[in-house]
């Protein structure tokens, strides 16, 4: 082999996301490791270890192999992290990827100098060929290396077609008892859309899907270890509507009941219906989000969403009839969007008694074609060096203005979009708890403050006794007709 010992690290993120999931990407990688003999080990870094941890493991697991996810938000963080540890362990190859790799690609290397390797798209078959002594470095496709003073790439690696192919995480050797007790999932790649904001569509544009049988076999799998709520993290859940029923259809067949199952990344209004979403219900769909992403037909066409505002409205009123647990994401800013279509924006957010809102920072991540459009009209207020660094999509700091919106009118724009979040949360608490009127009032009022949001998602203990009283108020909720 070329490499027999792999350390696959998740970096530290100052993310307000925190780690209450095992990292799925390096999960899908530790297993094409183990099944094709190569020995791993896994440090999750967002769990709060620092660099005398991951100091550590290295001496302990002494791994020929470092493998890294990078991402653009923090990226330079990132890079600190692997040049301590070449200074320190300056033998060990140290091999990167991610969406950061998957659109620099090159430049990666050429900032990092103390990167060996850089794996482009999906990395199972990659990493493996790069580990196995099978194919010379320079025959391994989809992989970036260096060859003396260049920088080579070997060209894309071609996409396994069939999912099924692709064995779905056991995460051994993964700390999962420091995660809250749900799986996530995905059960399918790609996206075919082609939203002017999002980066998805960049890393893999080709959508491929998983059967039915795979994706319950792995629910299956899970359900006989004690967990009862799984999340998937699709961009396209729903792109197939049938394909949905049939997973329905599976999970009732085989008697898996008292599961939670939440759509938390979104799902397309244009590709539900109330019919769908009831059967869902049915089988213990609980949460679901939309992206909106524009409050008017306008707006949704300039972002090329391919929806209209009255499917959006349709699917979130029959989401929240049906007793769905509802959260919208709404990015407030994009470019030619003005105040009047803010307002449509932020109607619509407070139109329905969903559960929660976040209403985004545009962030012009490098690889959109926001990112262009920005750079192209010369609208940046901070450079993405500083902004991918520093500020995130929960934030109150804007990093573009357009000829529509003043700096001053976003800063004004995303604190009264923070005060809206907190109110939808407030409502909604009031809501779920509204026969203990001044209890619900009063604990409305205190899980809605900045502190217990970051309590939430920074304290793992308070995360888990909040998603324990919420799983079992799902279990208790009587689907309406």
């Amino acid at each position: 082999m070329h490499y027999s010992r792999v350390l696959l690290v998740s970096p530290p993120s100052s993310s307000y996301l925190g780690a209450a999931r095992p990292p799925q990407n390096l999960g899908f990688l530790a297993q094409a490791l183990l099944e094709n003999g190569v020995v791993y080990d896994i440090l999750d870094m967002r769990l709060g270890y620092e660099m005398k941890h991951l100091m550590k493991s290295i001496e302990k697991f002494k791994p020929d192999l470092i493998g890294m996810t990078l991402v653009s938000l923090e990226y330079k963080r990132s890079y600190r992290l692997i040049s301590d540890i070449k200074t320190r362990f300056p033998a060990i190859k140290i091999v990167v990827g991610g969406p950061h790799v998957t659109v620099l690609q090159g430049a990666v290397l050429e900032e990092c100098h103390d990167i060996d390797y850089g794996v482009v798209h999906e990395g199972e078959a990659t990493l493996v060929e790069l580990c196995q002594n099978h194919l010379q470095v320079q025959e391994i496709r989809g992989l970036l290396h260096r060859e003396n003073d260049s920088i080579v790439f070997n060209g894309h690696h071609k996409l396994t077609k069939e999912l099924d192919e692709i064995s779905w995480p056991r995460y051994e050797m993964f700390e999962m008892k420091k995660y809250i007790a749900e799986m996530p999932f995905n059960s399918s790649r790609g996206c075919p859309h082609r939203c002017v904001f999002c980066p998805n569509k960049i890393i893999t544009k080709k959508f491929r899907w998983r059967s039915p049988e795979n994706v319950v076999d792995e629910i299956e799998y899970w359900y006989k270890k004690g967990y009862r709520v799984f999340n998937y993290d699709d961009d396209n859940f729903g792109f197939f509507p049938e394909r949905v029923y049939a997973i329905c259809d599976e999970i009732e067949s085989r008697g898996i009941k008292e599961i939670e199952l939440r759509c938390s990344n979104g799902l397309r209004a244009d590709k539900v219906d109330r019919n769908l979403l009831k059967r869902m219900r049915e089988v213990g769909f609980n949460y679901i989000a939309f992206g909106v992403d524009g409050g008017n037909n306008k707006m949704l066409q300039l972002n090329k969403k391919g929806e209209t505002i009255e499917q959006i409205e349709q699917a979130i009123k029959d989401a929240c009839e049906l007793g769905f647990d509802v959260k919208i994401f709404v990015i407030t800013g994009m470019p030619h969007e003005t105040m009047e279509d803010i307002e449509d924006s932020l109607r619509i957010v407070q139109k329905y008694p969903v559960e929660r809102v976040l209403l985004n920072n545009p962030i012009p991540y490098p690889g959109t074609e926001l990112f262009e459009i920005v750079k192209t009209n010369n609208w940046f207020l901070k450079q993405p060096e500083e902004y991918l660094n520093f500020v995130t999509e929960n934030e109150t700091t804007p990093v573009f203005e357009t000829p529509e919106l003043s700096k001053e009118d976003r800063i004004r724009i995303l604190k009264r979009c923070r005060e809206i979040e907190k109110k939808v949360t407030r409502e909604a608490v009031k809501r779920i708890y509204k026969k203990y009127y001044f209890i619900a009032t009063l604990i409305a009022f205190i899980f809605a403050t900045n502190f217990m949001q970051r309590l939430f998602f920074e304290n793992m203990m308070f995360r888990r006794i909040v998603e324990y009283i919420r799983h079992k108020r799902m279990l208790n909720k009587k689907i309406p007709q």
